[in-house]
């Protein structure tokens, strides 16, 4: 790996100049060198700016955007020191040392070996003052930056971890010649607090959103609109479905078999066709046999399905009342009522139960701007999906929502069929960590599709055809096959 060298005597220099001029060595400015090659520099500069730091400017301290950061903004890394007046130090054209004079004891802590950086208290106080622009860098994050982590704070560790935050800040604020920072910095965390005037004060929505105790989750936000601009740009082709009750009836039971084997409920097609068509209870399963006829009284009532949300407050009301539909036969998971208790899958952690109902409302603001049918299909899929606001029964609740957007739209359901279930789990897992939706979205405009093309008014022959399909197999049985079937649904998405 290469490394930054520093000589430390004369001779030590002499002998590092020599390799320079053998070219073994190459100068980064003057009395530092590095054995990286010449095209490395500019990186090794950029990454390696904290031992640089400390060699051109000892005992400064990474302050002000630098110190929230850690890395150079616009070429830029921000210190104080103990210096009379500003000045710049340049490490050729990568990197630029801006140092302001003043406190580098005051408020620090240690972030590597070589350097130490503001405080917390600190770095609010620094980043709500006032700053030029350079190019297009400033100096200072300002006071959206301020907000936002003052929300974290309280969202996390509560009003006492804010109180103790403001207590220190007041206490090196006048030694700093941060005074002026404090007072609007008081003034931010009265108003996020509710005890001093919102409007005028506040600059974020988020923070606006938790002083009126609305919190939400501001990154699963970013996520929903980024998802919301990738569907936006996406070419749907039109999968129709005209209405009859055999054909109905028929999609409705394997949307809600497949549905539930998705989620762990497993029957034999055979044990799900008693359950449903029958009224009769499988041995030993009583709950389980319900959570398939729940689920299918819920899909198969068709003006039902044709109702999707008018407002945020419709929206919740139906998110509850289906979930209690579906539910109804498990008490102990508390049907209709929104989770009090935080909620997670694998390393995935959902949204908060405080931050609950103000995501889903903003979410929701999103889900308004897109198009009728699949892109909201999608969109309200993967909202739910993300917040889980409920106990038990999320990914059921979250394809139901799916499908209700397409049958307002006269378009084909979607069921996701237990050989395609990994890659459905895969694809939200994708979306929901790397913020990459190509494989999720193109996962539904396949499997609409291919729903489409099943004989639905004839049962027989619609269960002949997912099972020659292999759709009713495990993935490590059927994948091959179902996906060559896939194969014929190609679809052009962005990148």
């Amino acid at each position: 790996m290469a490394k930054i060298i520093f000589p430390g005597t004369k001779s030590e220099s002499n002998k590092l100049s020599r390799l320079v001029n053998k070219g073994e060595l190459n100068r980064i400015r003057q009395g530092i060198y590095t054995d990286a090659p010449l095209a490395d520099i500019p990186e090794l500069v950029i990454n390696k700016w904290h031992e640089l730091a400390a060699h051109l400017c000892p005992d400064a301290v990474a302050s002000y955007r630098s110190a929230v950061e850690l890395t150079p903004n616009e070429g830029r890394i921000y210190l104080v020191g103990d210096v009379p007046s500003r000045r710049y130090v340049h490490v050729g054209p990568w990197l630029t040392f801006d140092l302001s004079p003043g406190n580098s004891s005051l408020g620090t802590e240690p972030f590597l070996p070589h350097i130490m950086r503001s405080s917390l208290p600190r770095r609010l106080l620094e980043n709500l003052s006032e700053s030029r622009s350079h190019g297009s860098g400033r100096k200072t994050l300002g006071q959206p930056w301020v907000e936002e982590e003052l929300c974290k704070i309280l969202q996390r560790y509560g009003e006492p971890e804010i109180n103790k935050i403001r207590d220190e800040a007041r206490s090196m604020s006048k030694k700093l010649d941060l005074e002026a920072e404090f007072y609007q910095l008081d003034q931010v965390i009265g108003a996020i607090l509710s005890s001093q005037t919102v409007e005028g004060t506040l600059t974020t929505d988020l923070a606006i959103a938790v002083a009126r105790r609305e919190p939400f989750d501001a990154n699963r936000i970013d996520r929903f609109h980024s998802l919301a601009d990738y569907l936006g740009k996406t070419e749907f082709r039109p999968a129709s479905f005209e209405f009859n009750s055999a054909a109905w009836r028929n999609l409705s039971f394997f949307e809600s078999y497949f549905s539930n084997f998705i989620e762990g409920t497993e029957f034999l097609i055979d044990e799900a066709e008693d359950i449903v068509f029958s009224g009769k209870i499988i041995k030993n399963r009583t709950a389980d046999s319900h959570d398939i006829m729940a689920v299918y009284r819920l899909v198969h009532d068709h003006q039902e399905m044709l109702t999707v949300p008018e407002d945020p407050d419709h929206f919740l009301e139906l998110l509850q009342s289906r979930h209690a539909l579906m539910m109804e036969q498990r008490p102990e998971k508390n049907p209709g009522i929104l989770k009090t208790q935080q909620n997670k899958a694998g390393n995935t952690v959902f949204v908060l139960p405080e931050d609950l109902t103000g995501t889903l409302t903003r979410g929701f603001e999103i889900y308004q701007a897109l198009p009728p049918g699949m892109a909201r299909a999608i969109f309200m899929q993967f909202l739910i999906s993300e917040c889980h606001p409920f106990d038990d029964g999320n990914g059921r609740l979250s394809r139901v929502f799916l499908n209700s957007e397409l049958v307002s739209c006269d378009m084909c359901k979607i069921i996701v069929p237990t050989v395609a279930r990994e890659n459905y789990l895969n694809a939200l897992r994708q979306s929901t960590r790397e913020g990459y939706f190509r494989t999720l979205v193109r996962a539904f405009c396949q499997l609409q599709q291919y729903t489409a093309s099943i004989p639905w008014m004839d049962y027989g022959e619609a269960r002949e055809t997912l099972e020659s399909d292999k759709a009713d197999q495990l993935p490590d049985a059927g994948l091959g096959i179902f996906n060559r079937k896939l194969r014929n649904f190609r679809i052009q998405l962005p990148n």
